[in-house]
Formats: structure tokens, C-alpha cells, sequence
């Protein structure tokens, strides 16, 4: 019972120091970079419509991240398959919750247009973290429609809203990137 308890009080403990560096950090992810619609299509190494299928959390080092499997239903830059794993920090895992400012709730079965970046090490991540997802609905003719709310946590002034059709996002991918797709 003793063993039991020592164990639960070093977790505990652990986990209040882990939480503590994160509050008196500068807070990596506290601030976003506010990004045109042209600029995360400059910066992204792809660019994909897709469903959540899964969204799993695990730990590296003291921050907690959310790995989302995303289903490509359409590629507009950038190559792979049609499955791809996206890292966004923030979670909750063993009863341990960390939220960043800026980054989005992803939910399986939503389907949206990411922006994406993969790194020198592989780890696929979404750019400019909520500003690079837009969530895909139909209008009253069953037209497709992307669309972002405006962004205001995390940031000195807020980020526009988007609202096109998914052709004119196309015309815009295409135009920006030269077709070299």
C-alpha cells in the first residue's frame, strides 16, 4: 500500500514539475506567425483534402501531442499516399492535460484542407497550426465550400477568416505554386 502510494505521489509530483517548466517557459507555441492564405501555400510541402480517421496522444519529453490519421481524398501539392500522420501539440494522456494557443481541434470524421509540413526528420505537421486547416462543407446547391473562422487566441491582432469554394482554393493552389504540381 505504501509502495502503491509512493509511486502515486512521485507521478504526481513529476507531473507538477513537468507542468511548471511548461507555465515558466517563453512558450514555444504561444504566439502564431500570422500567414496569408498565399503564404501557406508557399510554405506548405503539401497540401491535401482528407478525413480524420484517428487520433491517438503520446508523450516526447514534457509536451503531450495528438497524432491524427488523415485520410487523402485529394492531393493538391506535394506527393504521398493516401494516408497521412499529422503531429499537433497538446493533449490529454494518464489524466495529464496541455493546451497551446493556436492549435486546432481535430475530430475523426471531419473533413478538411490541411496545409502541411514535413520536416528534416519526417514529422508531418500542420502549418501555422489552426490557420492551416479549413473545414469542407456543402452550400445549399451542394457546392463544396472551404472555410476558417477567424483566429484570435494565441495572436497580437486576430487572423482573417477564409470563405471560398474548393474550385476557387484549387485556382488559387495552381496559381500560387506555378502548376509545378
Amino acid at each position: 500500500m505504501r509502495r502503491a502510494l509512493r509511486e502515486i505521489v512521485k507521478k504526481f509530483v513529476q507531473a507538477a514539475i513537468c507542468l511548471g517548466c511548461l507555465a515558466a517557459s517563453t512558450g514555444w507555441a504561444t504566439t502564431l506567425e500570422r500567414l496569408s492564405l498565399d503564404e501557406m501555400i508557399q510554405k506548405s510541402t503539401a497540401i491535401v483534402r482528407g478525413s480524420v480517421t484517428t487520433i491517438a496522444t503520446h508523450q516526447r519529453g514534457s509536451i503531450i501531442y495528438q497524432q491524427a490519421q488523415i485520410r487523402v481524398v485529394e492531393r493538391f501539392k506535394g506527393s504521398g499516399g493516401g494516408v497521412v500522420d499529422v503531429v499537433v501539440p497538446g493533449g490529454t494522456l494518464n489524466g495529464v492535460r496541455q493546451t497551446f494557443s493556436g492549435t486546432p481541434q481535430l475530430s475523426p470524421g471531419a473533413e478538411c484542407v490541411f496545409f502541411l509540413w514535413t520536416g528534416p526528420r519526417g514529422s508531418t505537421q500542420i502549418i501555422g497550426l489552426a490557420q492551416g486547416v479549413l473545414n469542407l462543407k456543402l452550400d445549399a446547391k451542394g457546392n463544396a465550400q472551404v472555410q476558417r473562422a477567424a483566429i484570435t487566441e494565441g495572436v497580437g491582432t486576430s487572423i482573417d477568416a477564409i470563405a471560398m469554394s474548393l474550385d476557387s482554393l484549387r485556382v488559387r493552389i495552381q496559381r500560387v505554386t506555378g502548376a509545378r504540381e
